[in-house]
């Protein structure tokens, strides 16, 4: 295959401005990247030709689940249920302790042995075996026929590959199949302004409170996290939080209540997921995160006046089970992704006491 086949075969982004000097800025996500003809962005997945912006990953899938919609994680958005999941190579953050490494840093691994070996230009060619084809139509068809009522865009950061993504959600939101961001928090806000439409839900990964964190670890920062938290929010979307937490890293008392409020800034309705660490990629000098420590994030939670707060990648029965905030009922019990609704109605309210719970339940 040449390159110049290839080059037919790219599909010309959406988000991104033209420059008078045939560089170009992506405008996909907040880092914003200025691209030069011949080059690919931070995500490692959109690359200047010519002066026009292309995706790489467009309609190809490397990674695709049928799961439960509680393994996003998302507890609150129609329990119980299946949901497609999908995801491409590439990411723009960079973090140490990702979970899918293998396919969210692939590119930038990539894109570092062919700048040492002087060929990014090869970069389209050697792209090529990374992932199949999977197009919207295919996607949506497979929901269909298997009556899934939902579709998650998740193990790298979805908006780097928006044109995909965006395709494939305005054929579901035509056959009343709902979207759903797992996401880093990097969108932008014109990537939000034409999703908004087709989007259902998202869980944003909240990874630390502290800029530092988010430099060192992630190669990214924490205040555009913050404020797509607040821009999703405003937005209606439903929204859910994750907080991977790392001995060592992002796991004292302090910070732990600092996210916890930051949260209830925003509102005391959002769900927040406290997930346990477990070594790999480039931090497997870590010991994994003990239950002792998501206790302490739970009654931080807590104290900030957070309604639900959930433990993850633990088996932690009690503190996984949905409750009543005013009456205390036991709503809905999980087991690992084992889930029973018993006392929440079809519309989200409480069997006993008729209080109305925040989320999207029919």
């Amino acid at each position: 295959m040449t390159s110049q086949s290839i080059h037919q075969d790219l599909h010309e982004a959406l988000l991104y401005e033209r420059q008078s000097d045939q560089s170009v800025i992506c405008t996909a996500c907040k880092m914003y990247c200025r691209i030069k003809p011949g080059r690919i962005g931070i995500c490692g997945v959109r690359v200047n030709q010519g002066g026009r912006l292309y995706s790489l990953v467009y309609g190809k899938a490397s990674a695709v689940h049928i799961d439960p919609v509680e393994k996003k994680p998302l507890y609150h958005f129609l329990p119980g249920s299946e949901i497609f999941s999908l995801g491409t190579v590439g990411c723009n953050f960079g973090c140490s302790f990702c979970q899918n490494w293998n396919i969210s840093q692939v590119t930038r691994d990539l894109r570092k042995k062919l700048g040492k070996e002087k060929r990014l230009g090869d970069i389209e060619l050697e792209m090529t075996g990374l992932g199949y084809a999977l197009p919207p139509e295919k996607i949506v068809d497979i929901c269909k026929d298997r009556d899934i009522p939902a579709i998650a865009f998740t193990y790298n950061e979805p908006v780097i590959f928006f044109d995909y993504l965006y395709d494939t959600a305005r054929l579901a939101h035509a056959s009343g199949i709902r979207s759903v961001f797992v996401s880093n928090g990097y969108e932008s806000e014109e990537a939000m302004a034409l999703m908004h439409p087709f989007l259902a839900a998202m869980n944003i990964d909240l990874k630390s409170f502290s800029e530092r964190f988010y430099t060192r670890l992630c190669k990214a920062k924490l205040q555009p996290v913050l404020d797509t938290i607040r821009h999703i929010h405003q937005l209606g979307i439903w929204l859910e939080i994750t907080t991977l937490v790392i001995p060592g890293q992002n796991d004292s008392d302090d910070e732990l209540s600092r996210i916890a409020d930051f949260i209830a800034s925003v509102s005391i309705d959002i769900p927040w997921h406290v997930s346990a660490f477990y070594p790999g990629y480039q931090m497997k000098d870590k010991h994994p995160t003990p239950p002792a420590t998501l206790i302490r994030a739970y009654e931080a939670g807590k104290r900030a006046g957070l309604k639900f707060i959930y433990t993850g990648n633990i088996i932690d029965d009690q503190r996984s089970c949905t409750y009543c905030p005013n009456c205390g009922e036991a709503l809905i019990r999980r087991s690992g992704y084992r889930t029973e609704t018993t006392a929440i109605s079809r519309d989200g309210m409480c069997i006993k006491c008729h209080e109305k719970i925040a989320g999207i339940w029919n």
